[in-house]
């Protein structure tokens, strides 16, 4: 009796639904959830519906002013399921009460495109960080998973943009935003706005940024590493900045994803230490500074070669610094051994960065790091965002912190944000931290570095 009375139930359930999703087209507020993913969606030349979840003439009728989001989302390692579309939906209604329009297109098993208006209380910033948020509680829903652990494996591209409004060029303009996100550490999700500026950005291509450099048309910019106890500048980590002719300064997140080919690779990191070079011979000032190198550069011992022999003719070649992902000195050990051993031979020191604890389950022991001439840690910003609110990022940390004093190496943090992660970071033993909640990146204005 009690099956009966809850299959009943349960009919009473499905049919009060397709009542209600009829009622809701009839007031033309439909909410669309594809499941079938689009067959290359890029090369689609006529995107009039597709994933953007709206007819062309449907867009050109609605108020300019009214803002539309597009976003391309993918999670990694978890599986995007219906109960998750579910809850989505659901809660996408909830939680942003005056949004009437949603659709949601699912392209693969991991990722899918969402489209929806902005609220007009919200600014675009806040409204995509409310959005990502609750796109990060669906998936922990559906998932049981914790929504810290999955921070990491979630990363979306968004456009903002008007009615009428190109559509593939929109879909393009998110593709390029999720491009950046899934190429920086730094960041879940990228916007950018519907517009001819981001469209000359989208025009920007890798032999572009050859001729750019050839040209030497950038500028460095220092971001300093802030002892944590008497505010001391310890050290600073060189980032480069391409001037373009009508955009300005593009920083490197923009500029990766139109770095594709190796040869593109080694011509930045050369520009990048030659530039480096020049700063430390000429600016007292900066007396430790470090240069983060693409993976392929380190594998190149044509490279090493090169460098070698910028370092034999600086006087002050002590003062360079080169950063290493732990994960590439895990995995890479054996074909990295000849740059690293002449890195050693000139004395260069090195900084083992995007530090997460595979040290630690590796049983790497102390003696690893002098062979290398390895000399400090840098915590991964994965584990550093949000650190005051995770115990269990504490206690990875804490663990880092332990086995590095045992090295007699320094620990630092980067991707400061607030002061609450800096305090809790503190009481942890971190010695250094760099951030924008200390400052924003230092702009080196010697006559060299200009164009």
């Amino acid at each position: 009796m009690a099956k009966l009375f809850e299959f009943i139930i349960k009919f009473y359930d499905l049919l009060f639904f397709k009542f209600l999703s009829k009622t809701v087209k009839q007031k033309k507020h439909p909410l669309q959830v594809f499941e079938k993913p689009m067959q290359d969606p890029v090369s689609e030349s006529k995107l009039t519906v597709s994933l953007l979840g709206a007819q062309q003439a449907n867009i050109q009728s609605l108020d300019s002013k009214n803002k539309k989001i597009f976003s391309i989302i993918e999670v990694f390692q978890i599986e995007i399921t219906h109960a998750f579309f579910s809850i989505l939906k659901t809660q996408l209604l909830k939680q942003f009460s005056e949004v009437k329009n949603v659709s949601i297109k699912k392209l693969n098993t991991a990722s899918f495109t969402l489209t929806l208006n902005k609220t007009p209380s919200d600014s675009e910033a806040l409204f995509i960080q409310r959005l990502h948020e609750v796109i990060l509680q669906c998936i922990s829903l559906a998932g049981k998973n914790k929504p810290h652990d999955l921070i990491k494996n979630l990363k979306m591209g968004v456009c903002d943009f008007n009615a009428g409004a190109n559509q593939l060029m929109v879909y393009q303009l998110a593709q390029s935003a999720l491009m950046i996100s899934k190429t920086s550490e730094w960041l879940s999700y990228y916007r950018y706005s519907y517009n001819h500026t981001q469209t000359q950005l989208l025009a920007l291509i890798s032999t572009d940024i050859s001729d750019y450099i050839a040209k030497k048309r950038y500028i460095l910019l220092f971001q300093p590493v802030f002892s944590i106890f008497n505010g001391d500048i310890l050290q600073h980590e060189a980032l480069i900045r391409i001037r373009h002719e009508t955009l300005g300064l593009l920083n490197a997140s923009q500029l990766l994803p139109n770095v594709k080919s190796k040869k593109q690779m080694l011509l930045l990191d050369k520009a990048i230490v030659t530039q480096v070079m020049n700063v430390i011979n000429s600016e007292a000032s900066y007396q430790h500074v470090s240069i983060n190198l693409y993976q392929s550069s380190w594998l190149d011992m044509s490279f090493f070669q090169w460098f070698s022999d910028v370092l034999l003719r600086s006087k002050r070649r002590k003062n360079i610094l080169l950063e290493l992902s732990e994960v590439d000195l895990i995995n890479k050990e054996i074909q990295l051994q000849h740059a690293l051993y002449l890195l050693k031979q000139h004395d260069i020191s090195i900084v083992l960065d995007k530090v997460e604890g595979a040290i630690l389950d590796k049983k790497i022991t102390p003696e690893l790091f002098v062979k290398y001439n390895i000399k400090s840690f840098k915590l991964s910003y994965n584990l550093v965002h949000n650190i005051n609110f995770d115990i269990n990022k504490q206690k990875k940390v804490k663990e880092i912190i332990g086995f590095a004093k045992n090295s007699f190496l320094p620990v630092f943090a980067v991707g400061i944000e607030q002061k609450l992660e800096l305090d809790v970071l503190k009481i942890l033993g971190v010695v250094g931290a760099q951030g924008h909640y200390f400052s924003e990146p230092l702009q080196e204005l010697s006559e060299f570095s200009k164009a």
